[in-house]
């Protein structure tokens, strides 16, 4: 601090020794002389002005990222968030509507019942992880099976759902307000 601040002062004196020396040899021209001892300032804080801007990056980051920092992870481009919720992993609806093949029909959601609903203490719907197996069941036992519903499955079972299990804290969304 006591460095920065004799840094402060070594500048505006040197800044007002220019104006004064350049006002008194060119009246009206002082200016030229703080715009000459600007150098001196470059080279006294370039420290403080690059540790300025990586503040200003990281702050930009962190604003716009730390929100959904854990709570997405990504299956072939597409996120899928999950949130825990008193100990029961829910998955965005909206998100899985659109990697599911063949699209799901209301009906199906409708027969999952508990499983299907507006997830608690957010404002959109989603599946709990129940009922996205059992959605996901119909669609990888059968011969006629895509290959994409057999790799997400696999995704889910063997990377997304143990990460979401074994860091809760880290890997899902806890009730964002």
């Amino acid at each position: 601090m006591w460095k920065f601040l004799a840094k402060v002062i070594f500048s505006v004196s040197l800044a007002s020794l220019g104006y004064c020396i350049f006002d008194n040899l060119l009246p009206g021209k002082g200016a030229i002389g703080i715009v000459l001892t600007a150098n001196f300032w470059a080279r006294l804080f370039s420290y403080e002005v690059i540790d300025l801007v990586l503040w200003f990056k990281h702050r930009g980051e962190y604003s716009a990222l730390f929100r959904w920092h854990g709570s997405y992870y990504s299956f072939d481009g597409q996120h899928i968030r999950f949130y825990l919720v008193e100990d029961v992993v829910w998955v965005a609806l909206s998100d899985i509507e659109r990697l599911f093949e063949p699209v799901l029909a209301e009906r199906e959601l409708r027969l999952l019942a508990p499983a299907y609903g507006p997830i608690p203490e957010q404002k959109f719907l989603g599946v709990t992880e129940q009922g996205l197996l059992v959605l996901l069941k119909s669609r990888t036992e059968s011969r006629h099976a895509s290959y994409r519903m057999i790799r997400f499955k696999r995704w889910l079972l063997t990377q997304a759902l143990p990460n979401v299990r074994r860091l809760p804290r880290s890997a899902v969304s806890h009730s964002q307000k």
